[in-house]
């Protein structure tokens, strides 16, 4: 998402606050469960009233290695089922046009590399150029936490990418995109748990309205692309 703000709108010249200026909402991009990569796919999911849940994809894990009806059992999750973006989404990514060797996108965490897609088509869906907005003071604001892409890197030290340790920072998730745009304003990736990306949004409102910012991208990714998380919050319930 991209947004705009008047940051001088906030205050009286006698420094007594008014009435908060409005915020635009000026671009939009996504991938969501149930083959949505776009603002329109979305719209079409829900007036058709399509649900994104499916069975844990197979290319995924094996869901019969980990799945129990019994979710006390130790090692075991007991869902059948979520919300998954394909395989394929989470593989495409097109390294050269955002400036990543193959090394370093074999070691990136697939969210930061959908954040970028995403963050560059919410630019394209506002109508805003990437050569217009090098140097200028646009504030990113990413809602993530987990990073099971970096679980699965560790899992055998003697073969980890060589670019782990940047292709896996939670931090990487808003600076990745403040590189790449060349963008001046703060670079925040925010962990509050499942509302993340509503946190990030409310801070990216504060830059806005404060003048910190003079525009924002605000962005959130949470993908499950191995077993563990699904089998610890099920050991939860």
């Amino acid at each position: 998402m991209n947004s705009s703000a008047d940051p001088n709108g906030t205050l009286h010249n006698n420094g007594n606050p008014q009435k908060p200026q409005p915020i635009a909402l000026i671009g939009y991009a996504c991938r969501l469960a149930g083959q949505v990569s776009s603002p329109g796919d979305l719209w079409e999911l829900c007036t058709r009233g399509r649900s994104g849940w499916s069975p844990i994809p197979k290319d995924r894990f094996s869901p019969g290695a980990y799945h129990h009806p019994n979710p006390s059992k130790p090692g075991t999750f007991n869902p059948a089922g979520g919300y998954f973006l394909d395989n394929e989404t989470l593989a495409r990514f097109d390294a050269p046009f955002f400036n990543v060797t193959m090394q370093e996108a074999i070691s990136m965490d697939p969210q930061q590399r959908l954040l970028l897609e995403c963050s560059y088509e919410a630019l394209e869906s506002a109508g805003i150029p990437k050569e217009s907005l090098a140097g200028r003071n646009v504030g990113v604001f990413c809602g993530g936490n987990f990073a099971d892409y970096e679980l699965r890197n560790l899992r055998d030290i003697e073969t980890c990418p060589q670019f782990q340790a940047t292709g896996n920072a939670p931090s990487l998730q808003s600076n990745r995109i403040s590189y790449f745009f060349d963008l001046q304003g703060p670079s925040v990736t925010i962990d509050t748990a499942c509302s993340s990306s509503l946190v990030a949004l409310h801070y990216a409102v504060q830059s806005l309205r404060s003048g910190e910012s003079k525009e924002a991208l605000v962005g959130g990714c949470r993908l499950n692309v191995l077993p563990d998380y699904f089998v610890s919050m099920s050991m939860s319930q």
